[in-house]
């Protein structure tokens, strides 16, 4: 397991889009472990969130959490100008907003289709071209965009869902090109394989992820300690 400095991360900014993601708490968490100030955004009605900014102070950081849409350009902009008056400034941002519809894909819907490309997509675009100039400032600013793997039948047949995901893989390769060479951006493909414990009766117990949050957690959390290339 890998180790870092206890300097790594002290006082650094991080925001980290939905703090009732498991993965956006997980980060959070170890985030703050390492002496991060941290701020999760949260949607309305997610009661979530407040058990993970409790959790965050307990352990002694700065911990904030803003209430916002940023499935839309307003909500994102907002979002971050909450950062901005709380910090001035941003040195990690992880976009990890996520959903997945149902619907076959004779049955999709504008409005599901909409929802699915506007969490997926939409947010961490406009989230990050909101924080580009609270991180332009910063000496090694790190991004890293939070995608399924779109590795199971339930993923791979899910037409909407899967566009998302590789439209995020893209826009991921597309930031990582042209922002200045201090910035590292990656994108960290999570596997959507489930499994039941042997121990455990499949008829009883519902399937979790192969991978856990707190695993994905920590390869994020490698990335924001890789110092970026060139």
């Amino acid at each position: 397991m890998p180790t870092y400095s206890v300097h790594a991360f002290a006082e650094k900014v991080a925001l980290i889009t939905d703090g009732g993601n498991p993965i956006g708490r997980a980060v959070a968490l170890q985030l703050a472990l390492h002496g991060t100030y941290v701020i999760v955004g949260f949607a309305a009605g997610d009661d979530g969130t407040e058990s993970v900014l409790n959790e965050l102070k307990t352990l002694g950081t700065l911990a904030n959490a803003v209430k916002s849409n940023v499935t839309t350009i307003v909500g994102a902009t907002n979002l971050v100008a909450e950062v901005e008056k709380m910090f001035g400034r941003i040195d990690l941002l992880v976009n990890c907003l996520k959903f997945q519809s149902d619907s076959e894909f004779e049955e999709t819907m504008e409005d599901a289709f909409e929802k699915t490309i506007n969490t997926n997509l939409k947010s961490a675009f406009f989230v990050t071209q909101a924080a580009l100039p609270l991180m332009k400032t910063r000496p090694r600013p790190k991004i890293v965009n939070v995608a399924s793997a779109v590795d199971t039948p339930e993923t791979e047949l899910n037409a909407a869902f899967a566009a998302s995901q590789n439209a995020l893989t893209g826009l991921t390769k597309s930031l990582a090109k042209f922002l200045p060479k201090k910035f590292r951006v990656n994108a960290v493909a999570v596997s959507e394989k489930k499994t039941v414990s042997e121990n455990l009766d499949a008829e009883l117990f519902r399937p979790s992820t192969n991978v856990s949050a707190d695993d994905a957690a920590r390869t994020i959390v490698i990335c924001f300690r890789r110092k970026p290339s060139g």
